[in-house]
């Protein structure tokens, strides 16, 4: 009889022979006892497959998948159809986790029942600085469904899209058919908001237990920005359709986020370029807007792009100030 596990720790492994180790480290010495690791070799080309076997060989709750390179989403989808735990964590194989994490958020599950979706934070690393990843300012520590979350988030400009920033019972991805989309990026954006519209228990807490670090060479430190941006647009687009099938009043604040997600990657790939101005569509933004704030940001925007980075810069230092 195979032995089960309160939480499944998914981890995609490609080419991160430098990081691998301390990865992993940080998962084995949770104070959670019942836990198991699922390392997912994506076709590496350095030695990380290879210290994926040797770790396998010293942690009996290690198991190994090896497999072609398909991605991040298929390699979370890989280690999905081979976890065992109750519940799921996804960490990259590049970050690690605080040494209470699991049993943090374990603790919880007894205090409040069983739940579909556990929402945390983290922190940004950046060697010598340590940014949160999400604000906590509105964090009320209760029980909602899903689509409640979801507008309260949407309201405060403060959904995590991230997948590692979440637990997630494995019952209740399975009964929903629910997996990351693959061959695109910012998969997470597209499988989140999903996910969260499924769930009927969901539990928000403040601990900042997952550190995400952010090295060059990393998907999101890419220069080459135009298919992020192609695939961010899809994305977008099929949630724009996705909102269209809601109540008004979240139909409302999920276009809005929208707005908020375009104009950000307007502003971070400087879309006025040449080389990406081909990609920009207007009349995305249109009608969207759900605040004052945004609708004078559309207008800007399509008014001049360069204009409205411009002003995005100047309002930057004027923050740091």
């Amino acid at each position: 009889m195979l032995e089960q596990f309160e939480i499944s720790v998914v981890v995609p492994v490609y080419n991160v022979e430098n990081y691998l180790n301390i990865c992993v480290e940080s998962v084995l010495e949770q104070k959670e006892e019942s836990i198991e690791i699922v390392l997912v070799d994506d076709g590496s080309s350095d030695r990380s497959g290879l210290i994926c076997d040797e770790l396998a060989k010293k942690a009996a709750n290690i198991s190994v998948i090896h497999k072609k390179n398909g991605g991040l989403s298929s390699a979370r989808n890989a280690g999905l159809q081979r976890a065992r735990g109750t519940y799921i964590l996804f960490l990259d194989s590049d970050d690690y986790l605080e040494s209470d994490a699991c049993c943090v958020l374990m603790d919880k599950v007894r205090d409040y029942g069983e739940l579909d979706a556990v929402v945390f934070n983290g922190t940004e690393d950046y060697g010598d600085r340590k940014v949160p990843m999400r604000r906590q300012d509105d964090c009320i520590i209760t029980v909602m469904n899903g689509r409640d979350y979801l507008v309260k988030c949407y309201r405060n400009r403060n959904l995590s899209a991230e997948a590692c920033l979440y637990m997630y019972r494995r019952a209740f991805l399975q009964e929903n058919a629910l997996c990351f989309k693959e061959g695109i990026l910012h998969e997470d954006v597209e499988f989140t908001p999903r996910a969260l519209l499924s769930a009927e228990r969901v539990l928000e807490i403040p601990e900042q237990m997952y550190h995400y670090v952010i090295r060059e060479g990393s998907i999101s430190t890419s220069k080459n920005k135009e298919k992020n941006i192609r695939d961010l647009f899809q994305t977008l687009q099929e949630l724009d359709e996705l909102a269209d099938q809601q109540d008004e009043e979240l139909c409302r604040w999920m276009k809005n986020a929208l707005v908020n997600s375009y104009l950000n990657m307007v502003y971070e790939a400087r879309m006025y370029r040449k080389e990406y101005r081909k990609l920009l569509d207007k009349k995305f933004l249109l009608g969207k807007a759900a605040t004052q704030y945004n609708r004078l940001r559309v207008m800007l925007c399509c008014l001049s792009v360069h204009l409205y980075c411009i002003v995005n810069d100047a309002s930057k230092k004027i923050r740091k100030k």
